[in-house]
C-alpha cells in the first residue's frame, strides 16, 4: 500500500508542475501496481481485511488502466478555447 501512495504522490505532483499527461501516466501505473500487488499478496493482510480480494483487483486494475488510456487519449488542446 505504501508503495502505490507514494507513486501516487509523485504522480500529483507532476500534474501540479504542469507535466500533467506524464502526472496520470504514473498515477495510472501505480494503482495497475497496486492492482497487481493486491493480486499477488496474502488475501487477508492489514487494512485489507475489509474487503474482498476480488474487487480489489478489479477496481484498482480498472481505474489504472482507464486513467493511463485517458492520458493518452486526450488531445493536447492547442487551438481556440470555448469562448
Amino acid at each position: 500500500m505504501a508503495v502505490v501512495v507514494i507513486g501516487m504522490a509523485a504522480g500529483v505532483v507532476g500534474v501540479l508542475i504542469g507535466h500533467w499527461r506524464l502526472g496520470c501516466v504514473v498515477i495510472g501505473a501505480f494503482l495497475t501496481i497496486g492492482g497487481i500487488e493486491r493480486l499477488v499478496l496474502a488475501d487477508r493482510s492489514g487494512l485489507l481485511q475489509a474487503r474482498n480480494r476480488f474487487f480489489d483487483v478489479i477496481a484498482l486494475l480498472g481505474m489504472g488502466i482507464a486513467v493511463i488510456v485517458l492520458a493518452i487519449v486526450v488531445p493536447h488542446g492547442g487551438g481556440n478555447p470555448i469562448p
